[in-house]
């Protein structure tokens, strides 16, 4: 019986430091806040199916949310129709830029089924070197070190994502084999790409899908998952907003709509 009065405790702790909260913003106390983690909801299979199978023109107000709320963030949101889209505006992207330091231009991308359909390796400029983080089921210590000499020099890097919490321009990326979290952290520039299916409205929906949805179940949380919502920035210094202080200085999230 320990258990549920447990999480019973904790709902309530977690109600009541919320309302705290709003009551010193000033802001109405709302509804019951959702039981997120506890017992499956009686609407379980409804909700589920609304959120997976969402018409298209509910994604796309979803898509134009992310984008309002980008704005805010500094994150710029590219729409591309396809994936042969996404590819060639990526490749001429790197063409426009230029690395921070030295002349070589290095990308590292990970290796990752989307990221391979958008065949940057055939259509990247000669003057182009870019790496993968494909390595073995089990890396060594050289495999490991050579992946960071490469994000070292890299001064783009490429990553898909799980998700996309519109409400708060939020990518949301598991780390996995051949998917280190590095590549969005390490470059001074980092490209997204992510599906139109993968933007999803708030953050209940995507704890929701996390602890409900048999397929997100089978990927289970991984042993990180990072929350990225815009290029790195701090006002630490006389309250000036910095961009690129501790990661990334400029973020860039290709949507494929089609």
């Amino acid at each position: 019986m320990t258990g549920p009065i447990n999480q019973e405790i904790n709902d309530t702790q977690q109600h009541e430091f919320i309302m705290t909260i709003q009551k010193a913003l000033g802001k109405s106390s709302g509804p019951a806040l959702p039981v997120l983690f506890g017992t499956a909801p009686d609407d379980l299979d409804t909700r589920l199916n609304a959120y997976i199978n969402r018409p298209v023109p509910d994604r796309m107000n979803l898509l134009d949310l992310f984008i309002e709320q980008a704005e805010l963030l500094n994150l710029t949101v590219k729409p591309v129709e396809n994936v042969s889209q996404a590819g060639y505006a990526i490749q001429e992207f790197i063409q426009q830029t230029q690395p921070e330091w030295g002349t070589q231009k290095s990308v590292i991308a990970w290796h990752h089924p989307l990221i391979e359909q958008l065949n940057l390796e055939k259509n990247l400029d000669n003057d182009v070197t870019l790496f993968t983080t494909h390595s073995s089921p089990t890396p060594d210590a050289k495999e490991r070190q050579e992946i960071r000499n490469h994000l070292l020099k890299s001064y783009i890097g490429i990553t898909a994502a799980d998700f996309c919490v519109a409400q708060s321009a939020t990518l949301v990326l598991r780390t996995r084999p051949h998917q280190p979290r590095a590549v969005s952290l390490v470059p001074s520039i980092h490209v997204a790409v992510i599906t139109l299916d993968q933007i999803i409205e708030n953050l209940t929906e995507l704890y929701f899908r996390l602890k409900w949805d048999t397929e997100e179940q089978k990927l289970g949380l991984t042993n990180c998952m990072t929350f990225i919502s815009g290029p790195s920035k701090t006002g630490d210094i006389e309250l000036v907003m910095v961009h690129g202080a501790h990661g990334p200085r400029q973020m860039i999230v290709y949507v494929i709509t089609g």
